[in-house]
């Protein structure tokens, strides 16, 4: 399942790369950058339905456990009340036979008013424990009636998680398939490319200085930007080779922040910061040009100046590149500050 993870590398390729919504290609490198959008979209897709099924697991093992601990307390509410059961008949039973004694036969047979005090005592603490019996065996039903209904609760709950994880495991090998198809689609599309198309994409690499504010957002922005030059690889979490979330994952990572593996879980890290108040450090954040954060599919590190440094796909390398407002940018998060 985990490996299935390895694509998320494509997601970079929506991002400054990708094109608006509706548009059509008239080159080679849009026709790339247009196959690239569509790939990451699709491996966000998987990335979604990986973490759905991962979710349905924990809950199927939590129904299984809930089962197993509902089924113990049946088992011990029925216990007891098979213990009681031979003691309310034993009681019932000498009811029946007339073998209790009344305090009216009591006073007919004690030889003193102190002997029949004693026998009535006697009498009224039997009534009481017999009571007292017939009341526990009575809770003990009740116990094994409720543990009863609340085990077939949960085994028929734990029925239902087993399904809907086949169903997601099924879910999951789709966007699998339509994934693989996709990036050999992106890999014919860069093949296909001329030198002076490779030159407009890989372009030289930009070495010039961001600074942020001290802190953390500073940390993570100087690690990512300390990986300038180096190589994109479907999946990669760094340290050599990077995929986009791979990127910006690792770069918090070397600040002491932990932050989710894949641009959409990113997109829920931290707090909303509109795009006139970006600050060296943000999380910037592509989709297909729809405005719907389920689209999301690109993630990059605003550096300043209106540039970001991002892991774009693969055939390209780590670097600073413009925002680029095209209609892809849908938002930013600050993760720290």
């Amino acid at each position: 399942m985990k490996a299935a993870l390895a694509a998320s590398a494509i997601a970079a390729m929506a991002g400054t790369l990708a094109l608006p919504a509706g548009a059509q290609p008239s080159d080679p490198v849009e026709e790339y950058q247009r196959l690239g959008a569509e790939a990451a979209k699709a491996e966000e897709d998987l990335t979604d339905a990986e973490m759905a099924h991962d979710a349905n697991e924990a809950e199927l093992d939590r129904a299984k456990e809930t089962v197993a601990q509902a089924l113990r307390i049946e088992g011990e509410a029925q216990r007891e009340q098979d213990e009681l059961r031979g003691e309310v008949d034993r009681l019932t039973g000498s009811a029946y036979r007339g073998a209790r004694m009344s305090e009216v036969s009591a006073a007919l047979t004690s030889e003193s008013p102190e002997d029949f005090l004693d026998r009535a005592t006697m009498l009224g603490a039997m009534a009481s424990s017999n009571r007292e019996v017939l009341d526990s065996y009575s809770e003990a039903v009740d116990r094994a009636r409720t543990s009863r209904e609340q085990a077939q609760a949960a085994e028929l709950r734990a029925q239902q998680a087993t399904d809907e994880a086949a169903r997601l495991l099924d879910e999951v090998q789709k966007r699998k398939d339509d994934l693989d198809g996709r990036i050999e689609e992106v890999r014919r599309a860069l093949g296909g490319l001329d030198d002076s198309d490779r030159d407009r994409l890989q372009g030289p690499v930009d070495t010039g200085s961001y600074l942020g504010p001290p802190g953390a957002a500073n940390t993570a922005l100087q690690a990512a930007l300390s990986k300038r030059g180096s190589q994109y690889e479907w999946g990669s979490k760094g340290p050599t080779t990077f995929d986009c979330s791979g990127l910006t994952q690792w770069a918090y990572k070397q600040a002491g922040i932990s932050i989710p593996p894949s641009s959409r879980t990113q997109w829920k890290a931290g707090r909303p910061v509109s795009r006139d108040q970006l600050r060296p450090g943000d999380l910037v954040f592509y989709d297909d040009g729809t405005g719907n954060p389920a689209t999301i599919h690109h993630v990059a590190m605003y550096v300043g100046g209106g540039k970001i440094v991002d892991a774009p796909t693969e055939g390209q390398l780590v670097d600073v590149r413009s925002v680029k407002g095209d209609g892809h940018y849908i938002g930013a998060r600050r993760i720290v500050g």
